[in-house]
């Protein structure tokens, strides 16, 4: 009998044609997980990490074999059988009968169809399959993450559907769902490109000149620029009714362009368990939905404002929660801290944040906090969000994150009225009062349960107690929970006696109310779990693991795990997701002032000490996995990636915190051991604010040479992101330290650096002067590898100069050093390097053979920077060779790695590389679309010489351009394949 399998919405599975009964949530979640795997095995860890997470029970592996076993049984009817192989558990199920592998594979058919109508055809099957939200209704962290992964697929294809529907001509059915794109992204040139051509072509010249008026205000507005010079030259050839703009039907390559972003983050924490009254207020919040007619409203902002402990933070998540719905393109929120005295949320990371979550890329993230709250708002335009502000403390702090546009509704909470939210920002504030005496009694009847209705008057005595506050009367209601054996009247005489004898800060200060409850629970704790409740004070970071408060507090995971569940049973900790463990701003607060009165300050800083050691150890072990230094290292990368992502956020905190509090050498190591994976494609705001901590600890400690190390590595991150001119500046400091250390072996890596940022900047004196003093440092070192690394760069700056014969001696010197020594990978570089120069097919041959090689190896190692510059040199022996086809498509796939690990230059040389290729191929409308992306690339990180290469690619006018730049740079011009 035939099967069908289903995860591209609910999680289905039929048997000729019959529905089969795969059980709860948890089953079928293993099967889930099975599916997309299918045929490969998957391991029993694998299972059990993608269906439980964090919070997978002791009996976890004896409930996966029976869940197993279940759905053996229901698949057996088909001929399916799941096996146990030595790699795991497989489905042994066609992959074609998923809907997901059917999808995939339809989609990469469609991409590289001969035919458009072909692509348009199988693409449109592969969007059919679709039958809602992947994996409906399963909630794991996994299956989160896939199932974004998979809605990032969906949007891929659409946009390859889009390109080719363009191509066919069919514009017309096109112009609905193009305008509401461009409507959501106002700054988009590419979709503005889209819309502008299909009015054109509908007949609708007047609205297409509209449309680019209408971008190219917002891009002054909002961006204080221009629009690039593709859509430039579109809206010229729209006025000029360029007959070559009608549309000619179908073409024979796709040509398909790499899919836009979309995000739909949903950041909100999760909602209050027994939420009780505030109806009033829950109403007034309904209001603001409710826009005037007519054009898009002002921005909505609503204040909840009110005394700590009151619930605003309750509330404001309640209400998120219930009109989610009414945000489809996603909820955002950060908590501020803004009352924090260590560690409040600086708005630039704030603003990081959210880009991320919007799904900016790291590296394109800018460092300045205007620039990243205009990239922000232009994000932001046009979508319909909710931006949920946490515990701000001033206006100051919330205003770079105001969303430009009124489809979204900002809310936001604090202590203090911030009265210029109303007076400047027209905010709707909503006081929040305590609650009144019958909803706090409901409180703690839906907390506690009968014992209420039996002392009534009682509960009434213990509300007024908590002042009526929800923190404190949740934190009371489970210490009476916890002591059945205690009548309430008892719990609450205790609690008199107990604040009689505290020491208020202000009498009369409901604040000092709830310190009062936070005393009279913590002094019932148990001795232990009353230390760690101190020490989770301390944590610089927001929420912990297990493994990490055993290190705090100096116990193992077990008696930490045990303590953890006194503190969440006494509502003074709370869980969160993946088994962390985190503490409300006012219980840190306090905890902390507790831990400054009864822990000494060397126990405290030993606390903190064991804390940033755990973070350490982990990175290492996390890093020598992801990066081992032999290919005999054990360990799971996958494990290893997981943890860093899971645990950055603290990483990143405690080096700020390390470098600012004494952990000098703690903030130095920390920071050089997460280097790589930042740079790799971390983060790149949080990749500079963690090196640059370590720079000030190295200066705090008179460690020049650390100093040093760190200055190269913010130097690196500078040079990827495209910021050449800080780069050579960082990479120039740090080169004197260490030729004043006469550090013979590093002041020649930093003198090589320095010529890389002089070689993109175009000044290729400078360059080969550089790169001339670190092969004489390498020569007098006996470093060969060194020598030839100089030598190859300086044949590179000969090359571009025009000197072949000086640059063939070099590379030559260089391949003779790179083969004596062993190493294959440099070998290939060179030898691509020499076939260039070279008219001799044997030499051609030799280079594709040897990179062939080292394509497949890096491949299997994973190292996705390595492949994207062995593809782009293979590109370039294949078109040589006249492989044109082959050639564009390891460009292609070099120009997503550039993009995944932020190397801007790269991106930039390859997008060139690709419109030379397709030039070559005959496509001049795609090579020039290449050029222009190239063009405005080069021109944003000052890289002339591509600035020069995409200008000759772009053809017309700018050619003439082009010449005087390649003049100015003493260069012949652009390389010839």
């Amino acid at each position: 009998m035939t099967a069908q399998f289903g995860v591209l919405g609910a999680v289905e599975a039929q048997i000729a044609g019959r529905p089969v009964a795969l059980g709860h949530a948890r089953q079928r979640s293993v099967l889930a997980v099975l599916l997309v795997e299918a045929g490969r095995p998957v391991t029993v860890d694998h299972l059990i990490d993608r269906v439980w997470g964090e919070d997978a029970p002791q009996r976890a592996t004896g409930a996966l074999y029976s869940y197993l076993s279940r759905l053996r049984q229901a698949v057996a009817e088909a001929g399916i059988g799941i096996e146990r192989r030595p790699g795991g558990y497989v489905l042994t199920a066609d992959p074609q009968t998923v809907d997901l592998h059917r999808f995939r594979e339809l989609v990469t058919r469609g991409r590289s169809a001969e035919s458009d109508r072909s692509a348009a055809e199988l693409i449109t099957q592969a969007l059919g399959l679709w039958r809602g939200e992947p994996f409906a209704g399963l909630d794991t962290p996994w299956l989160a993450s896939m199932r974004q992964s998979l809605w990032n697929e969906r949007l891929a294809a659409e946009l390859d559907h889009n390109d080719v529907l363009l191509r066919l001509g069919r514009h017309g059915e096109l112009l609905a769902s193009l305008s509401a794109a461009v409507a959501e992204h106002p700054l988009d040139e590419r979709l503005a490109e889209q819309l502008m051509l299909a009015l054109y072509r509908s007949g609708r010249q007047a609205d297409a000149d509209e449309q680019y008026r209408r971008i190219r205000r917002c891009l002054a507005d909002e961006l204080g620029s221009d629009p690039g010079a593709g859509l430039r030259r579109l809206h010229e050839r729209i006025l000029a009714a360029d007959p070559a703009l009608a549309a000619t039907g179908e073409t024979r390559e796709p040509h398909l362009q790499p899919p836009a972003r979309l995000a739909v983050p949903a950041q909100l924490p999760a909602d209050v368990r027994a939420f009780t009254g505030r109806t009033r207020e829950l109403a007034t919040l309904d209001g603001t939905l409710a826009p005037p007619g007519g054009d898009e409203p002002p921005l909505t902002v609503v204040l909840l404002s009110g005394t700590p402990g009151v619930g605003k933070s309750a509330l404001a998540v309640r209400w998120a929660h219930r009109v989610r719905e009414a945000f489809p393109d996603g909820q955002l929120y950060v908590n501020l801290r803004g009352y924090d005295a260590e560690q409040p949320v600086a708005v630039g990371d704030a603003l990081a944040g959210f880009l991320t979550a919007l799904g900016v890329p790291g590296t394109e993230i800018p460092p300045g906090v205007e620039e990243r709250a205009g990239r922000y708002r232009s994000e932001l335009t046009g979508r319909r969000m909710l931006v949920l502000l946490d515990n701000a403390s001033s206006v100051e702090q919330v205003r770079p994150l105001l969303p430009g546009t009124g489809s979204c509704l900002v809310l936001i909470t604090s202590r203090d009225s911030l009265p210029g939210m109303v007076a400047i920002h027209g905010a709707e504030r909503i006081n929040l009062d305590l609650l009144p005496l019958a909803d706090a009694v409901v409180l703690l009847r839906r907390l506690i349960g009968g014992r209420v209705d039996r002392e009534p008057s009682v509960a009434e005595e213990l509300a007024a107690a908590c002042a009526r506050l929800p923190l404190a009367l949740r934190i009371a209601a489970e210490l009476a929970a916890a002591r059945t054996d205690v009548s309430l009247a008892e719990l609450v005489g205790e609690l008199g006696d107990h604040r009689l004898r505290l020491d208020l800060l202000d009498a009369g200060d409901p604040r000092a109310e709830v310190r009062a409850v936070f005393s009279w629970s913590y002094q019932n704790l148990p001795a232990d779990a009353a230390r760690v409740f101190r020490l989770l004070g301390l944590n610089p970071g927001e929420s912990l693991r297990v493994e990490a408060v055993a290190a705090l507090t100096g116990t193992d995971a077990g008696e930490a795990r045990r303590l953890l569940g006194v503190l969440v049973r006494a509502s003074l900790v709370h869980t969160g997701r993946g088994g962390r463990y985190g503490l409300h701003d006012l219980l840190r607060a306090y905890a902390a002032e507790l831990a400054a009165e009864h822990d000494p300050e060397p126990e405290r800083r030993a606390a903190l000490t064991r804390l940033f050691d755990h973070y350490l150890a982990g990175s290492v072990a996390a890093m020598n996995t992801l990066y081992p230094e032999s290919p005999d290292a054990g360990g799971d990368p996958e494990a290893a990636r997981n943890w860093i992502e899971a645990e950055r956020p603290n990483l990143a905190a405690t080096c700020t915190y390390a470098a600012a509090h004494g952990w000098y050498r703690l903030a130095i190591a920390l920071a050089g051991t997460l280097f790589r994976y930042l740079d790799a494609g971390g983060p790149a705001a949080e990749a500079v604010a963690v090196t640059t901590s370590a720079v000030s600890a190295a200066v705090a400690v008179g460690d020049r040479e650390a100093q040093a190390r760190a200055l190269s590595d913010l130097g690196r991150l500078h040079r990827r992101q495209g910021r050449l001119d800080e780069a050579a500046d960082t990479y120039q400091r740090a080169l004197t330290l260490y030729a004043d250390l006469g550090e013979r072996a590093a002041e020649a890596v930093a003198l090589r650096n320095l010529g890389s940022v002089h070689w993109r900047l175009g000044d290729y004196r400078q360059a080969a002067d550089h790169y001339r003093r670190a092969w004489s440092h390498y020569r007098r070192l006996g470093d060969d590898a060194g020598q030839a690394d100089a030598s190859v760069r300086l044949g590179l700056v000969d090359a571009r100069l025009g000197d072949e014969a000086q640059a063939t001696k070099r590379l030559r010197s260089a391949l003779a050093l790179y083969t004596g020594l062993g190493d294959r990978f440099s070998e290939a570089y060179v030898l691509s390097l020499l076939a260039r120069l070279s008219r001799q097919p044997a030499d051609l041959e030799r280079a594709v053979a040897q990179l062939e090689q080292n394509l497949a190896v890096v491949r299997q190692a994973g190292d996705r920077t390595a492949e994207a510059y062995v593809l782009t040199d293979l590109a370039a022996m294949y078109a040589r060779d006249g492989r044109l086809a082959e050639a564009a498509a390891h460009l292609r796939r070099a120009l997503v790695l550039h993009r995944r690990i932020g190397d801007r230059a790269s991106e930039a040389e390859a997008l060139n590389d690709l419109g030379q290729v397709l030039r070559a191929a005959g496509d001049a409308a795609e090579a020039r679309s290449q050029h222009e992306q190239a063009l405005v690339l080069a021109r944003e990180i000052g890289d002339r010489y591509e600035e020069a290469r995409a200008l000759d690619g772009a053809g017309g006018p700018q050619q003439d351009l082009a010449q005087r730049l390649f003049a100015d740079l003493a260069v012949p011009g652009a390389p010839s394949w």
